[in-house]
């Protein structure tokens, strides 16, 4: 099984695993982290193996502390939005995804106590090591069944809507 780990934001912390193995711990755009999803997906369809995008959703926090600021309230919305994109993004490429909510992964960790958890001999960003850790803990709850693995996602084609046709009112002829 391969689990992708996604932590949005300005600076994307991305990571990525087979069988709990860690393949990659890295910070980097949105754009080149979704061109990796797909680069990895592509490379392992013909060895058929299972891959999850986790993605820890901001939308799921349901408390702020108190004291923060206009700015920092700003910068929860533009990674709310970055949560949006990486729905869509996986909707639309018919890929397995999960919403991690951030209170349910250990984050914020150091460098140092990153390195005993998980022996990455790397240097890593926080956004790297939150998405590392991420995908940790849904490994171990899908190994022991507390989460299902997600179902294939069918992306939704949307028909066309058709024109709408509108009336012309006649003018009185005086």
């Amino acid at each position: 099984m391969i689990l992708i780990g996604i932590d949005t934001g300005v600076s994307t912390g991305f990571a990525w695993s087979i069988n709990s193995k860690l393949q990659s711990v890295d910070t980097e755009s949105i754009l080149s982290a979704q061109d990796r999803v797909l680069n990895i997906i592509n490379s392992t369809d013909s060895a058929g193996m299972d891959v999850i995008v986790c993605i820890e959703d901001v939308r799921l926090r349901k408390w702020v502390p108190k004291g923060v600021g206009k700015e920092r309230m700003q910068g929860v919305g533009s990674v709310k939005r970055d949560c949006s994109i990486w729905q869509e993004f996986c909707e639309r490429h018919g890929i397995r995804h999960i919403f991690v909510a951030p209170k349910a992964i250990q984050t914020k960790l150091s460098e140092k106590d990153f390195h005993m958890i998980t022996k990455w001999p790397y240097k890593t960003s926080e956004h790297a090591r939150d998405a590392a850790m991420m995908i940790d803990k849904v490994y171990r709850l899908l190994k022991r069944k507390h989460i299902n693995m997600p179902a294939k996602f069918e992306p939704k084609i949307k028909k066309p809507r058709k024109p709408a046709l509108y009336k012309v009112k006649k003018e009185k002829l005086l």
